[in-house]
Formats: structure tokens, C-alpha cells, sequence
């Protein structure tokens, strides 16, 4: 459990996907509020509620690049966990451009839930040192 309720803005397309992780980061002890696309979760951002937003990159409207791209006109920046389950080549392309436009954690699909969580409670503390975290299969990124 979290010694302070942090919320979190999951956006992700996959309603089946974005059930599971809203449970269990709610499980854990955050707030969370879910989008199904990039454009609403934008919209959901600009309340100002949010201390970490988790974004699918690949989405139809506007995807998880275009996303990142336009939270960082926000002053301060958002915390970002960004992650994509595309394809075994272009989910290195996404998550590597997710790093860039200043996500500071990556997932590649399928994500275990323990690697989330931990994912989070580290970028929440602060402590996001440069890494990839890979999914089952992941070749080095």
C-alpha cells in the first residue's frame, strides 16, 4: 500500500487490457482514471489530477507519440510510462521514441503486473533510471 494516494491516467485502447491494470493499480492503492484513446486521455490530463499517466502507444485518433508529444507543453512535465505491444519490430522503434519525447519508463507487451507496479512505484518515487523493461520474448532493445 502507498503512503500517499497517487492517481493515475491509464490510456489504453485495449478495453480488456485497461480493465486489468485499472484493477489492479486500484488494488494497490492509487487513484486511476481510464482513457480509450490519446485525444481523451489529453483531455482527462488537463484537469490537473494526475501525478503519472500510463499510455499505450499504438491507438487509433491520436496515438501514444502524438500523445507524449503534446504533454510536453505542459509545464512540468507529466510523469510517463509508455508501452506497446506492436510488433517485434517496431516495438523498439516506439518505445525508444516514447524515451525521447520523455517517457520515463517503457513496457513492451505482454506486461507482468508485478513489472507494472514495480514500474510505477518506481517512477512515483523518483527513481527512473534509463531502462527497458522487456515483455516475455523481448529481444534486447
Amino acid at each position: 500500500m502507498n503512503s500517499f494516494i497517487a492517481s493515475i491516467l491509464l490510456i489504453d485502447d485495449d478495453d480488456d487490457l485497461r480493465t486489468l491494470f485499472a484493477g489492479v493499480l486500484r488494488s494497490a492503492g492509487y487513484t486511476v482514471d481510464t482513457a480509450s484513446d490519446g485525444k481523451a486521455g489529453l483531455a482527462l490530463y488537463s484537469t490537473g489530477l494526475h501525478e503519472l499517466v500510463i499510455t499505450d502507444i499504438v491507438m487509433p485518433d491520436m496515438d501514444g507519440l502524438e500523445l507524449l508529444d503534446a504533454l510536453r507543453q505542459y509545464n512540468p512535465r507529466p510523469r510517463v510510462i509508455a508501452m506497446s505491444g506492436g510488433s517485434k519490430l517496431s516495438v523498439p522503434l516506439y518505445l525508444s521514441t516514447a524515451r525521447q519525447l520523455g517517457a520515463q519508463r517503457v513496457l513492451s507487451k505482454p506486461i507482468e503486473l508485478h513489472a507494472l507496479l514495480q514500474a510505477v512505484a518506481e517512477v512515483l518515487n523518483g527513481a527512473a533510471p534509463d531502462q527497458i523493461i522487456r515483455g516475455p520474448g523481448m529481444e534486447a532493445l
